[in-house]
């Protein structure tokens, strides 16, 4: 069955100090949610789709994917929180935005499509992809762990309950398919990295840096 596309999202009710209203505004004077909820796992727009609007990730990460003619997926690129999904030049979208946490999200309507001060979606995508691909060609699946680690680690929120430590949003699969490798490789070098030092992992979800300079040097930075 189809997943729900982001013209079916639930609307957003968060807290009004959130948006900064005091709570001692009547209800019927309050600013209505200006962001909508998107749950984790639901397709914000399909490949193929027209997507017209512009979107700006609030809360949580969203996925740029492409399905392989094997039936594989390859993951583009990840939008993180004040990050924007753009339109796209062509008619429809050359990708499927998924939501990867529960998201909120903020559309918006655009002055035109791949205006310089608005640049098209493609290429956002673009910009990701060949970073990725100079990554794939010139690093090992183990340097390229650490690469991604050490990209992704200005967007993880700190975990409340642990010191030090971020919470790993994504999922050991995302990144396989991201960095091109396999779920077994991404466990097993996570583990490493962790026997070695370089990393902490208190749980599945949470990731603490250690040795930065370590990583750095077995991504080839």
């Amino acid at each position: 069955m189809r997943a729900a596309t982001l013209s079916e999202a639930i609307p957003c009710k968060v807290p009004p100090l959130l948006y900064g209203e005091p709570q001692n505004v009547p209800i019927e004077s309050r600013r209505p949610p200006t962001a909508s909820l998107i749950p984790r796992g639901r397709a914000l727009f399909w490949e193929g789709e027209e997507q017209p609007q512009k979107i700006e990730i609030v809360e949580g990460v969203v996925r740029a994917v492409r399905l392989l003619e094997n039936g594989n997926r390859q993951i583009l690129a990840f939008y993180w929180p004040g990050d924007v999904v753009m339109p796209t030049q062509s008619s429809c979208q050359q990708f499927t935005a998924e939501a990867v946490t529960n998201c909120r999200v903020r559309l918006s309507t655009v002055s035109g499509i791949c205006h310089n001060s608005e640049p098209c979606g493609a290429r956002q995508v673009l910009a990701d992809t060949l970073s990725l691909v100079i990554s794939m060609t010139q690093k090992n699946s183990i340097a390229r762990i650490a690469w991604f680690l050490l990209r992704i680690r200005k967007h993880l929120p700190e975990d409340p309950k642990r010191p030090l430590a971020l919470q790993l949003l994504l999922s050991r699969a995302d990144i396989a398919d991201h960095v091109g490798t396999s779920l077994e490789t991404v466990c097993r070098t996570l583990a490493e990295f962790k026997t070695k030092k370089l990393i902490d992992l208190p749980n599945r979800k949470t990731i603490r840096f250690i040795n930065l300079q370590g990583l750095q040097r077995i991504a080839g930075d």
